[in-house]
């Protein structure tokens, strides 16, 4: 039997409208896929239903993971759902809130009546599309699921915003209408901006200055800045640090990387659209699996997806990529990414499968460790990388950032900070082939982040991963928690449990 579906988001029917279709059948038992919650017969129900409401998340969440597997093979697994790996809970109507989430656990998705409207987030294929690309980045790279560095967290979210891209692109009916819309894909258009109705519902509720009150735009002319250098908040005209509000720069780079490629395409037909969306898709996987996990990694997965590019397309997209990334003020600069900056005690590291031992010698990883400050008894976690075709060491370095200074709770609790060295060969010595991370740095950029997530009242400082639901339930609109403190042993760790589609929904007053 045929469902209702909004192939994009409730505020764009205008352009692409509801449809009646066949609902998507389960996912196969050997793959990954959801559990359902307060599951209906399908039929064709009035938008605003419960039963339209199941439906619709199902179908978007669905459609969203076949685009992906489109691009990057079946998707076995999810990154940390429990018990099961292969299902994540799909939470059509989590209760109360203006937003989404992505928890490792469950997709999770809100809705909140202003007057006599009602925002519902699971209604937008846009923001069920966002949150599954959480899950999805998670399952490449579930190590920067945590990470306390501002940029790895807005690359979360712009990663996100361009699966949402990536999912609308996939239909061909919206290609038609972006195309009539937009020609090029120069003009703002309903596919480059997502969520339109829940920042529709922000808008209603807390008013025009507040950051989430307009949809984000992944066409845009926001310029890379040092995140430390920004503000923690702003109307949403303003670039800040805030991760949803610094991910544009990315999605901007990402978005703009289509457009060039599309461009390039001898016809500006649908097909040509589909393929140029399934290039740079393909491009910001391979970028996002292999990009080293450092401050400024907007670059780095910019190098890497040119050097997937030369790997897979003999360089073919090596100008849209550098292009686009340079029109947000990020510069790729030269290709050589991995050459040797400067010898370490050692022998060459063991890049082949076949090498017996360890990847780095006792020398080499002593060396690193004294070069970079580690602290004495600091372990460093080694694994090859590939980036480009070419193999390294990658040597990871987790510094315990304190984060006293900031709060009177954070008091002898600290943000685990990633520090990666990629080492490489010169001759038959160890070589870097990567910048040397700098522990000041390091601090400055974890403090910039948590000093944002305090302004946004981001942090519960209630109590464990158990009980966040129960702290959820009583707290105000907007202001559910995406961090906790945890303990590790002998520290006390400041720990994300989830991702949110939205910044906090807090009043914000025009300055």
């Amino acid at each position: 039997m045929p469902i209702n579906f909004i192939p994009n988001d409730p505020l764009a029917l205008t352009s692409v409208p509801i449809r009646k279709k066949a609902p998507r059948p389960n996912r196969p038992a050997a793959r990954a896929g959801f559990t359902f919650s307060d599951s209906v017969a399908d039929g064709v129900f009035d938008t605003g239903t419960p039963e339209f409401l199941f439906w619709q998340c199902r179908e978007a969440a669905l459609l969203a993971v076949e685009v992906w597997e489109s691009l990057n093979g079946p998707l076995a697994e999810w990154a940390r759902s429990t018990p099961n790996r292969r299902k994540l809970n799909l939470l059509q109507d989590a209760g109360d809130d203006l937003n989404a989430g992505y928890n490792g656990d469950s997709l999770e998705f809100f809705h909140h009546a202003t007057g006599n409207e009602t925002t519902f987030a699971a209604a937008s294929t846009d923001v069920v599309a966002h949150e599954a690309g959480h899950g999805f980045l998670d399952t490449l790279r579930p190590e920067i699921f945590a990470s306390p560095i501002t940029e790895l967290g807005a690359f979360h979210e712009g990663f996100a915003d361009c699966i949402a891209i990536l999912t609308a692109l996939s239909d061909e009916p919206t290609r038609r209408a972006l195309l009539t819309a937009s020609p090029d894909l120069g003009t703002s258009n309903f596919v480059e901006t997502t969520a339109e109705d829940l920042s529709n519902g922000v808008k209603r509720a807390l008013g025009p200055n507040h950051p989430a009150a307009e949809p984000r735009h992944a066409l845009n002319n926001f310029q890379f800045q040092l995140p430390t250098t920004l503000p923690t908040s702003g109307q949403p005209s303003v670039l800040t640090r805030e991760i949803h509000s610094f991910g544009r720069v990315f999605s901007g780079c990402f978005y703009d990387t289509v457009r060039n490629i599309f461009a390039a395409s001898a016809s500006k037909t649908e097909a040509a659209l589909l393929a140029a969306a399934q290039t740079a898709g393909a491009l910001l996987i391979g970028g996002a699996k292999q990009a080293p996990e450092v401050p400024r990694f907007f670059q780095a997965v910019g190098r890497t997806m040119a050097l997937t590019d030369q790997t897979t397309n003999g360089g073919a997209n090596r100008q849209a990529i550098t292009n686009a990334f340079a029109r947000h003020n990020i510069a790729l600069g030269s290709m050589a990414m991995l050459a040797p900056r400067a010898s370490l005690a050692g022998t060459e590291p063991k890049l082949k499968a076949r090498d017996k031992g360890p990847i780095l010698s006792t020398a080499t990883a002593r060396d690193i460790k004294r070069r970079i400050g580690a602290a004495p008894g600091a372990k460093l976690l080694v694994n090859l990388l590939e980036i480009g075709g070419e193999k390294v060491a990658s040597a990871v370095h987790q510094r315990a950032v304190p984060l006293d200074r900031l709060s009177g709770q954070l008091k002898g609790v600290v943000a685990m900070a990633a520090e990666p060295v990629l080492i490489g060969a010169a001759g038959a010595m160890a070589a870097v082939v990567s910048a040397l991370p700098d522990a000041a740095v390091t601090t400055d950029e974890v403090h910039a982040f948590v000093e944002t997530l305090l302004e946004h009242n981001r942090i519960a400082f209630e109590g464990r991963k158990s009980v966040v639901r129960a702290i959820d339930a009583s707290r105000k609109l907007g202001e559910l928690p995406t961090h906790i403190v945890t303990k590790r042993g002998t520290k006390k760790v400041l720990t994300r449990i989830r991702f949110l589609c939205c910044h906090s929904v807090r009043a914000y007053s025009a300055k």
